[in-house]
């Protein structure tokens, strides 16, 4: 018969339960969209990407009207602002659980390269707004050649 030895809770135990209940709280608080009126993280959640000659930002904006969107570059900060309507006949519904808000929204983030500001484009899609930025020239690597001596 083998025998466990049970060990009495040591003093950093308690600690390590409150770094992971913390931890917990903050991915929750994290994964919530940010909407006018509530304190929150970042909306909306957005990927950026890179290639040779352009950097791409894709915006998940589902439910939103293109004519409600707005954006913006300036010295390399890229702005998407927003509205999400309420629906026509809120104010005569009862919600149950409602997980997706409405208000206004801006987000602005520094762009990893510089851009040529000019030439971006923008494109809406089911829902995803995909907006490619062109690095400008002096951003983009240059060989240097080696003279002999």
């Amino acid at each position: 018969m083998n025998l466990l030895k049970w060990e009495k809770p040591g003093p950093l135990d308690s600690l390590t339960h409150i770094q992971r209940e913390m931890s917990d709280l903050l991915d929750f608080l994290s994964s919530t969209p940010q909407m006018e009126g509530h304190v929150n993280v970042e909306y909306p959640p957005i990927i950026v990407s890179t290639s040779g000659e352009n950097v791409f930002v894709r915006a998940e904006l589902p439910g939103i009207k293109v004519s409600d969107l707005y954006v913006q570059v300036a010295n390399d900060i890229l702005t998407i602002k927003g509205e999400r309507k309420a629906a026509p006949d809120a104010a005569k519904v009862t919600y149950l659980r409602r997980e997706r808000d409405y208000g206004t929204f801006a987000r602005s983030i520094m762009l990893p390269e510089k851009v040529d500001a000019e030439k971006v484009t923008a494109s809406y899609k089911n829902g995803v707004l995909t907006v490619t930025l062109p690095k400008a020239p002096e951003s983009k690597p240059k060989q240097v050649v080696i003279k002999k001596s």
